[in-house]
């Protein structure tokens, strides 16, 4: 069982899917998209769009509890409805009282798992992940509310998750994020695979191959996602060993193909302006021995366009050669 329909949003009502079963014959509201909804325990939620009209299909959906800043993520059709059956359309004296802060509710201090009294969080139940409001706190042991009035004792981190991304106590307490990048021991060995399935505290790691393996924390390792280096600032060159063009090639070049048309390019202290069917864009210039490089400014050097510099003085482009027409 997965969470991946509401692990996105760090509110998605606290009142949904309920164990018993308790709402599924109730009437369901027609929902209106954009309107603010109001529920018990100071819950509010907005759905902006939902892909489609089954169960399954995603909403797009912003919840807020106790006046903290709303999150956004996605939740199902299904757990939309059920929503539904609990709360109403905020009314405007509703929608005053949240804007004046007057419903809000005090914020208190996170716990040591960082957890907070009033706080959405994901809880297991018969019928899979499920949210849920937390009431008390004693260690690892939560006593949370499902629904208006069925409140049940969950532990953390097993039958206990929060909303949003995992935070180093998660990690910390064994816990690994669905699609997340791991490497799972396998006799001994370890492979690079992506988590695509929870189930309590085990995981399965889709591996090269198309296989899969199921494994507990004890099996898996993270693997550290090397971070992009930053594009070169403007000024900077986009390669090392790379020299401004200023002096070295000035002018307006075009084509030299007959019927080529109006593509050319103006160079101008280490600038290149690219000017075709009316259209001008600026880059910088840049050079070595063998070639011309255009970059564009706070953008990768692999996004960089090429020319090669030609024996006679000639540019090779994309579109073809081009030659210095005049100054």
């Amino acid at each position: 069982m997965t969470n991946a329909g509401v692990r996105g949003i760090s509110v998605a009502g606290g009142c949904l899917l309920l164990a018993a079963g308790a709402l599924s014959n109730a009437q369901t509201p027609e929902l209106q998209l954009g309107a603010m909804y109001q529920c018990p325990n100071a819950v509010t939620f907005k759905v902006f769009s939902c892909a489609g009209s089954g169960n399954g299909d995603a909403c797009d959906v912003e919840a807020a509890v106790g006046g903290q800043p709303g999150q956004r993520g996605n939740a199902t059709r299904q757990q939309v409805a059920m929503l539904l059956q609990l709360c109403h359309v905020q009314t405007a004296a509703e929608a005053q009282a949240a804007k004046s802060g007057a419903g809000a509710q005090a914020n208190p201090q996170s716990d040591a798992n960082g957890f907070k009294i009033g706080e959405t969080v994901n809880v297991a139940t018969a019928g899979g992940w499920t949210p849920a409001v937390i009431l008390r706190a004693n260690g690892d042991s939560y006593l949370v509310r499902l629904g208006p009035s069925l409140d049940v004792v969950k532990t953390y981190p097993t039958e206990l998750r929060r909303m949003g991304p995992l935070t180093d106590v998660d990690k910390a307490r064994g816990l690994y994020a669905l699609h997340e990048r791991v490497q799972v021991n396998i006799e001994g060995r370890w492979v690079d695979g992506e988590i695509v399935t929870e189930l309590g505290m085990e995981y399965q790691v889709r591996l090269p191959g198309d296989r899969a393996a199921w494994a507990g924390g004890q099996n898996l390792r993270r693997v550290a996602v090397a971070e992009k280096p930053a594009p070169p600032a403007a000024g900077t060159p986009p390669k090392a060993g790379l020299k401004s063009c200023a002096g070295k090639i000035e002018g307006r070049y075009a084509s030299t193909a007959p019927g080529a048309g109006a593509f050319q390019i103006v160079f101008r202290s280490g600038k290149a302006t690219l000017k075709s069917l009316g259209d001008a864009e600026e880059l910088e210039c840049w050079m070595d021995n063998e070639k011309v490089y255009l970059h564009k400014p706070g953008e990768p050097a692999d996004t960089d366009v090429a020319l090669d510099i030609n024996n006679d003085g000639t540019l090779e482009t994309p579109f073809g050669e081009i030659k210095k027409k005049g100054n």
